[in-house]
């Protein structure tokens, strides 16, 4: 009788689970927002990463990853067996942007203090993407945010290679919020 109840509440609340990520990728703060919905759709060209107000780096490329590990968890009942994929530990966001190097030293310095395991490096920060004509499209908030890695490169080929910066930050929490 227990397993029977055990098994009930666990696929109750996973039924409610999808419920609420189907609600909330089809709400226009959501996941995609209205993107491909036929309506005019926003493109990003420009990304900038702002700290208090001030813009730390642009850049034209970039890649933000936020989520969940499943978890396995088998029931066993008489008639056989049931396995179910919970929601476990939550891995850290990260936003990856990409640009030509700069003259800026922001990044650079804030990774320093980032190293130096200093508190004062989890910054609160935002990252506002921008379209063509530079009308903000989309606004994430990062919490406790401080750059991981900062990895320097070159591309292109001969006499015209360009030093290309690559910068990862790590946060405790993203949010998108309304542009």
């Amino acid at each position: 009788m227990k397993s029977r109840t055990l098994l009930a509440v666990l696929l109750g609340g996973a039924v409610l689970i999808a419920g609420a990520v189907g609600a909330w990728t089809s709400s226009s703060q959501g996941a995609g927002g209205g993107v491909g919905s036929g309506s005019d759709d926003p493109v990003a060209v420009l990304f900038e990463i702002a700290i208090d107000g001030s813009t730390v780096a642009l850049s034209p490329d970039i890649e933000l990853v936020s989520g969940i590990a499943p978890a396995d968890l088998e029931l066993v009942i008489r008639a056989g067996e049931a396995q179910v994929k919970l929601p476990a530990r939550r891995t850290p966001p990260t936003v990856t942007l990409k640009r030509a190097m700069t003259s800026s030293l922001e990044l650079v310095a804030w990774h320093e203090l980032a190293q130096l395991d200093n508190a004062a490096a989890r910054r609160s920060a935002v990252l506002i993407a921008y379209n063509a004509t530079g009308t903000p499209v989309a606004r994430w908030n990062l919490t406790n945010a401080w750059p991981t890695k900062l990895q320097l490169t070159t591309e292109g080929t001969g006499t015209t290679q360009v030093l290309m910066e690559t910068v990862t930050l790590v946060s405790e929490r993203i949010q998108r919020v309304a542009p």
